[in-house]
């Protein structure tokens, strides 16, 4: 026999008109306009903080850290780049940018992809130490809140609104640029190569 008590309660709830769980309520909040408004702007903070944290890293070129200030390089450009990505649209100079991004870098402009890229610059800038060993400076700090602030976007633990259509995306594709026939014009290449002569 079917035992309803035996169902995650997300489901029993909705079955037995029993209230939700702390836990769905939880989950329902993830998709408010304050939860998004908090992801977005601990976004925007940690790149920021990744530039600030890289600009101040460049001093370690005067203690011989090339290392670290090469890490300081990258994490202004990261943190560059997470600021264009967040930002968008509401400043001309930062629009044109990342009409680029939506471009070159799609995957980008994707709540989850956006997440797996803050993610891993996050993980690459905390592992550059000044001079060379295991102590931490600015850049690590600012890399790891950048990781955290990848996960949360990764996992979708507050879902951010799907992405409006960027520049491109209302021009049809090219002729053959859906791939459905070039298996075909492939196999007809390999085979045309392979033909004895």
């Amino acid at each position: 026999s079917f035992d309803r008590r035996k169902l995650p309660s997300r489901y029993r709830g909705a079955m037995a008109d029993e209230p939700p769980s702390r836990l769905d309520r939880l989950w329902e909040l993830r998709k408010t306009r304050t939860a998004t408004t908090l992801l977005k702007f601990t976004s925007i903070f940690g790149g920021l903080f990744l530039v600030l944290a890289g600009i101040i890293g460049l001093t370690g070129i005067f203690q011989g850290q090339i290392v670290y200030f090469v890490g300081s390089l990258y994490a202004i450009i990261f943190g560059c780049t997470v600021l264009i990505v967040e930002v968008r649209d509401k400043v001309p100079m930062v629009s044109a940018a990342y009409q680029q991004i939506d471009v070159y870098l799609k995957f980008m402009t994707l709540q989850r992809g956006k997440g797996l890229y803050y993610l891993g610059v996050g993980l690459l800038v905390l592992y550059i130490g000044p001079d060379g060993t295991s102590s931490w400076g600015l850049n690590n700090v600012a890399a790891l809140l950048l990781a955290i602030i990848g996960v949360s976007h990764t996992f979708k633990l507050i879902k951010e609104s799907d992405p409006v259509l960027g520049p491109g995306n209302d021009v049809p594709l090219a002729p053959g640029a859906d791939f459905s026939s070039t298996r075909s014009d492939w196999g007809n290449m390999v085979a045309a190569a392979n033909k004895p002569r």
